[in-house]
């Protein structure tokens, strides 16, 4: 696939449009040689995956690892990482677009990604001199190496954003009026010839000489260009569409139906955007597939080349058999006739016509065939019969042929099998889009009330500072490090004295208690105004701490113990650790934890079975992505990221209560509203 300029517009819109001020660059991955994955972060939007490519730049729904070792990485990862993004643009119509990322010292860095030939991410300082570049090039336009000023490549062609009537009427009258109508568009603007012919068919001058045009089908040309281009472009009136090859997998991707699409095994899809995600990504699983099989293929290739040799040789055997029968045949009909002389004419003839002949070796005489030789030291009549007996020799020989071959189909088969069965395991998983309070720990109280806690010092410091407002309340612990959590809402939710003890025990829970192995421990609850951000003068507080005044609300003796579980909510499965309560009554299977047992590692790895186990003796109306499958793709890092530290055990495994009816996202505080 090759996008044009005019399609790469629309994707640079894309792009632009989501990622609004704010967004700075956490991390950056190579996937193949020329491709990165830029992980963009927001402190109040979702995380964005950008994948700039020399194929092209998007926003993509997917996970991709590491394909092919990547020199330059090392360097884009030190010059671009934790830098904001400040712009990204296209050069006119050209397939070139550049991105410029702000550190927070003022450095600037530019990276141009061309899209043509070969293509180029060229990483630059804000003078575009060359830090780092994936392919050098040396031409009579232009010279790139490191240390040397970027040059862009010769415009070619008319802007097609910015043609006028009177430019398309001026290049009309430099050509030869002999040449195609597709030729003299195709020549002069920067159009790909796919939808030069669209515009061609749609105005039906397809088959026309430049002489041919009147005024009147040049003005069409001209609107018929301009619509195209901002429809494209814009999004305006897309019907975006994937070219499926004979495989059934997405080959190319285009943004409008086009005349010519209509003739091909076609699968609409949901944006443009989605579109490419999917062509470009089954690309660069391709490459991976190559890659892992690369060894396997070298020798199903020196085995279909042995299998061809064998073909070769039971070819040859075949056909000297049959010359030799030839021969003996006629012979035998020679000596039925009387004659037994090698001398006569008659089988002198015979032997002439099917490329035999007497040889003398030494004073001994051979009737040679097709290269074979038998000894002449009989009469025809045994002479034929030593043919016949040489001729079932090769034929015999043809078994032993057959059952090499037999062998070699066999290994190729197994070979080739090998390879499928690495490419079935090479699949590109979709990126889930996480919730805003996925970042921190979370559960959904019985009441139905979102609950969020911190992790760790910083996060502790996140939710008090990014997230309480007014109609919440705040949790702690009388515990050393214990998290704050925050139930989301709860002054407005009237009636709440089940959460206010489900949120107790995840206090507790999850701080120093469970390491300790205490059963039980107090905590408490107060108003947002009484949490103070700042240290009273003269004091200092540690990062993650707040200072807490006026009364605080007693919640005696919680229970320390959690349960882990599976929810499914807003339409996709979610792991969950929190209350007992809670957790039973919204997921569709849990595990209940108790302090002490087994490190995290090895409780993880149990508390994945066991989910396992009952997920797949209730398959839950068999949906179409099983919840056994899910939490089997689930990884022990996520597993390990959800409980808590320290050791744990299971105390029981079974089935919750929880729905796969999606809870109302209404019923969830948005990140904004915060």
């Amino acid at each position: 696939m090759e996008l044009s300029g005019i399609e790469l517009r629309y994707l640079v819109n894309e792009v632009k449009s989501k990622i609004i001020s704010g967004y700075y660059v956490s991390s950056i991955n190579a996937v193949t040689k020329d491709s990165f994955l830029l992980k963009l972060h927001h402190s109040k939007e979702p995380d964005i995956i950008l994948m700039v490519s020399v194929k092209g730049i998007w926003i993509t729904k997917l996970k991709f690892k590491p394909v092919e070792e990547n020199e330059q990485i090392d360097i884009i990862k030190a010059e671009v990482e934790r830098s904001k993004i400040e712009f990204i643009d296209q050069i006119g119509s050209e397939r070139i677009v550049t991105i410029k990322f702000m550190h927070l010292d003022g450095n600037l860095r530019i990276m141009i990604v061309e899209f043509f030939g070969e293509g180029n991410i060229i990483l630059c300082d804000e003078s575009l001199q060359i830090i780092s570049i994936i392919n050098s090039i040396e031409v009579r336009h232009r010279t790139l190496k490191v240390g040397l000023r970027y040059t862009p490549p010769p415009i070619r062609g008319i802007d097609v954003f910015e043609l006028s009537l009177e430019q398309l009427k001026t290049t009309m009258k430099r050509e030869v009026r002999d040449l195609d109508v597709l030729r003299w568009m195709g020549r002069n603007l920067s159009m790909p010839k796919k939808f030069v012919e669209e515009i061609a068919t749609r105005e039906g001058i397809q088959s026309k000489k430049v002489g041919q045009l009147s005024e009147e089908d040049v003005t069409r040309i001209y609107v018929a260009v301009k619509d195209l281009v901002t429809d494209i472009s814009t999004g305006r009136n897309h019907e975006p569409i994937v070219i499926l090859g004979d495989d059934g997998k997405a080959q190319d991707a285009l943004p409008i139906i086009t005349n010519n699409a209509r003739k091909l095994k076609i699968r609409k899809v949901n944006s443009y955007l989605d579109a490419v995600d999917e062509v470009l990504s089954n690309n660069i699983m391709n490459i991976d597939s190559n890659i892992r099989t690369i060894e396997i293929d070298r020798q199903i290739a020196l085995l279909e080349h042995d299998l061809s040799e064998l073909n070769k040789a039971k070819e040859a055997v075949i056909s000297k058999a049959t010359a030799i029968r030839k021969i003996a045949n006629e012979l035998m009909e020679l000596s039925y006739l009387g004659i037994h002389d090698y001398a006569d004419n008659s089988v002198k003839g015979l032997l002439q016509t099917n490329y035999a002949a007497i040889v003398n070796e030494r004073g001994i005489k051979y009737l040679e065939v097709v290269g074979e030789r038998i000894h002449l030291n009989s009469n025809l009549p045994k002479v034929s019969s030593m043919l016949y007996e040489r001729a079932k020799e090769m034929e015999r020989g043809n078994i032993s042929i057959e059952e090499t071959k037999r062998g070699l189909l066999d290994q190729i088969e197994r070979l080739q099998n090998r390879s499928s069965a690495i490419q079935k395991k090479i699949v590109i998983k979709q990126q889930a889009n996480r919730e805003w309070y996925e970042r921190y720990r979370w559960f959904i109280t019985g009441e139905g009330l979102l609950t969020i806690g911190g992790r760790d010092a910083s996060s502790n410091s996140a939710i008090i500072r990014k997230h309480l407002t007014e109609n919440d309340l705040v949790f702690h612990a009388e515990v050393y490090g214990s998290p704050f959590f925050i139930i989301k809402n709860a002054i407005k939710a009237g009636e709440i004295g089940t959460t206010l003890q489900e949120v107790a025990q995840a206090t507790v829970s999850f701080s120093r208690a469970w390491k300790d192995g205490l059963s039980s421990a107090d905590a408490y609850w107060v108003m947002p105004d009484q949490i103070k951000k700042g240290a009273p003068t003269g004091q200092y507080l540690p990062k993650g701490s707040f200072v807490i005044e006026g009364k605080r609300n007693y919640i005696k003796g919680s229970e320390i113990r959690l349960a882990v579980g599976i929810m499914y909510l807003s339409g996709r499965y979610l792991l969950v650790c929190g209350p007992v309560a809670s957790i039973k009554k919204k997921s569709l299977v849990f595990s209940i934890l108790l302090p002490s047992g087994m490190d995290p590692m090895n409780a993880a790895k149990k508390i994945k079975s066991e989910l396992v186990r009952v997920a797949a003796a209730d398959n839950h109306g068999g949906e179409s992505y099983g919840l056994a499958d899910f939490i089997k793709n689930t990884s022990l890092d996520d597993f390990i990221r959800t409980i808590p530290s320290g050791q744990s055990k299971i105390y029981f495994t079974g089935r919750g209560d929880g729905e796969h009816v999606p809870l109302s996202r209404a019923s969830l505080p948005d990140e904004q509203s915060t």
